[in-house]
């Protein structure tokens, strides 16, 4: 069947969790590297039975950029995202649900996508799968897999592609909140940037929103990125009330 496909993410059990952490561990250990999101792209086409997988980041009001791609396949069907402005990346960030795509080519598909499908043909895709990468109603970007045979996913790959699109934001908030936190950047007031801001807005954020620490870490960290801010401007405004977050995530000024 040629028709691209929606799904809602599944329950993940502990077992599942547990085994594709295991997998994304040993294949860094493998190579020699440490995990990262470039790690865990790598390891996501063997564990998921992909010819390939790319990584795009939405922030601000731009149109988004390629982080990581395994292959050359993958850094084109970026390409034709960013210079056609649709295909299943698009739709995947725009409404926040996966996009499973089988079978590129079909008449349907077409129609849907009329510039990207024959292009992505032409790169060497014939199916491709997207998993958007979103906290609460933040949409920070998507883990893309791709094909270039076309065949549907199995239950299976679709629970571990879940897990490992939720494993890569998790990755990336950390790496994007190292690199603003390490950044030698004198604030406006002078006060030194303190880590001591973050764990307090994270503190307020767990009351505000009723989640736990580590979720309200996740929100206030997608919420910065959506921005393009530092995690610690944001976590002064919520630390001195003039930004609160919904249960949604989204930005409510007091």
């Amino acid at each position: 069947m040629g028709c691209s496909s929606q799904r809602k993410a599944e329950p993940v059990s502990g077992e599942r969790l547990a085994k594709v952490l295991a997998h994304l561990a040993n294949d860094a250990a493998a190579r020699g590297i440490t995990a990262s999101t470039e790690a865990a792209c790598e390891a996501s086409v063997v564990l998921i039975g992909v010819s390939g997988a790319q990584l795009t980041l939405m922030n601000g009001t731009g149109r988004g950029e390629s982080r990581y791609s395994t292959n050359e396949i993958g850094s084109q069907l970026d390409n034709l995202r960013f210079t056609l402005g649709e295909g299943p990346c698009e739709d995947a960030v725009r409404t926040g649900v996966p996009v499973l795509v089988e079978e590129l080519d079909s008449w349907e598909n077409r129609q849907r996508w009329p510039l990207f499908v024959p292009a992505a043909n032409a790169a060497g895709a014939r199916a491709v799968f997207v998993f958007p990468l979103r906290s609460g109603a933040i949409r920070i970007g998507a883990l893309v897999l791709h094909r270039t045979s076309p065949g549907p996913l199995t239950p299976e790959q679709v629970y571990d592609a879940h897990v490992v699109a939720d494993i890569i934001m998790s990755l990336l908030l950390d790496e994007l909140t190292r690199l603003h936190l390490d950044a030698d950047v004198p604030p406006a007031d002078g006060v030194p940037l303190s880590r001591a801001e973050v764990h307090q807005a994270t503190g307020m954020l767990s009351v505000q929103m009723g989640v736990t620490m580590d979720e309200a870490l996740v929100r206030l960290r997608a919420h910065a990125f959506a921005l393009d801010q530092s995690v610690v401007e944001v976590s002064r405004d919520i630390v001195a009330r003039r930004l609160r977050l919904s249960p949604e995530g989204w930005a409510d000024p007091r």
